[in-house]
């Protein structure tokens, strides 16, 4: 383990280590924030094949062939109704 040749190095150190996780807490918050909203805009649909590709896709990360696998829908069906998705999609 490397040793701090002053204190005030140790210090700076643990100044910057404490401002960098400050900052990825940011950025995490941020980030779970945003999922949230755009979940519960998703969820908001009228629609439950659209809701059901919306979440597949952006919330799971599933690949497009097993989202069609999972519904039963060709791939071709399933871009039909993620486009329209889209088109319904509404964020501020």
């Amino acid at each position: 383990m490397p040793h701090a040749h002053n204190a005030t190095d140790l210090s700076a150190y643990a100044a910057l280590l404490d401002q960098e996780e400050r900052r990825y807490m940011r950025y995490r918050y941020q980030r779970v924030k945003k999922c949230k909203e755009i979940t519960d805009r998703i969820e908001a649909s009228q629609n439950e094949d659209e809701k059901d590709i919306l979440v597949y896709r952006y919330i799971m990360l599933m690949k497009w062939d097993r989202i069609s696998e999972k519904m039963g829908f060709s791939l071709q069906h399933i871009h039909k109704i993620h486009a329209q998705a889209l088109k319904n999609f509404k964020m501020r």
